[in-house]
């Protein structure tokens, strides 16, 4: 049986207590508890359509195989797609938050199967002056930030940016950050859930100190905030995102597309493959590294 050329992938509603109402509506979800996250790219979500429907996409891979992924990313990777896409819907402040580096996970955290965090926000939409979290305002030492996060003066060292709908941010691993309430973005990252928790406005979740201050730069860092008016293509460590335009060439490696404009699945692309993109806005992002 032919190698299909595309997987299109049901999302994940993820509850949290920062989250807001667009999500469940977009996706007609009856939760009593906020929706924070939509997970529309990543190998635990099922397969929506097609011969492997109902089955995880992890599942699958070795059947998709060499073929699809392409030769480059299975070498390095294995059967694991390396990146994840979330739409992330913000009601209230996300805790202040590092993630570490490829190095630091396969350290010491090789038994939680993900690598290190490298993301990026795309902002989809942003309530009048809405903003985020990006490193700290100041040089400061790890016992001070240490003793902030514990009293609760954390926020009077954090940097903070306003930012608009159509605004570009990417947040290399160990960059203290937070998202603020109001804002729905669409979140490129590498294919991890390994997030140390700084600080969370006393709502009494676990923080993770002893491994955050390990990772995070403690001195202020410009950020890495493009606009995205009339089309854009950025390139980090770990992958590259974009506008798609109406005719779409994977190249040598399986690639994650989403539509934006309104609620949808993620999609892979099959290595070597075209696609005709239809009418909409959809964001497509590419492993690096490789």
């Amino acid at each position: 049986m032919a190698t299909p050329k595309t997987v299109e992938l049901a999302p994940q509603l993820k509850a949290r207590i920062w989250g807001g109402e667009r999500l469940a509506r977009m996706y007609g979800a009856d939760s009593e508890e906020p929706i924070g996250e939509a997970w529309l790219v990543y190998d635990g979500n099922e397969v929506a359509t097609g011969r492997f429907a109902g089955r995880v996409f992890r599942e699958i891979m070795p059947e998709l195989g060499e073929e699809f992924f392409g030769r480059s990313l299975v070498k390095k990777y294995g059967f694991i797609y390396p990146l994840m896409v979330k739409l992330i819907d913000a009601a209230d402040w996300l805790s202040v938050q590092v993630h570490p580096d490829d190095e630091y996970a396969a350290r010491f955290e090789a038994d939680s199967g993900f690598s290190g965090k490298d993301e990026a926000w795309l902002v989809l939409d942003a309530a009048p002056g809405a903003q985020i979290v990006y490193g700290l305002a100041r040089q400061a030492s790890t016992a001070e930030v240490a003793r902030a996060a514990q009293d609760g003066s954390l926020p009077e060292f954090l940097n903070y940016v306003e930012v608009k709908k159509g605004d570009f941010v990417y947040l290399p691993a160990g960059t203290i950050h937070a998202l603020g309430p109001g804002i729905m973005v669409a979140e490129v990252s590498q294919r991890s859930d390994l997030t140390y928790r700084l600080y969370d406005y006393g709502r009494g979740r676990e923080l993770h100190l002893d491994k955050a201050l390990q990772v995070a730069r403690l001195s202020p860092v410009k950020p890495l905030i493009n606009k995205t008016a009339g089309g854009f293509k950025f390139s980090g460590r770990r992958f590259e995102v974009g506008f798609v335009a109406a005719e779409f060439d994977t190249g040598e490696e399986a690639v994650a597309m989403v539509r934006l404009d309104e609620g949808q699945r993620g999609i892979l692309l099959a290595a070597r493959s075209r696609y005709r993109v239809g009418e909409g806005q959809y964001l497509y992002c590419r492993p690096l590294q490789l």
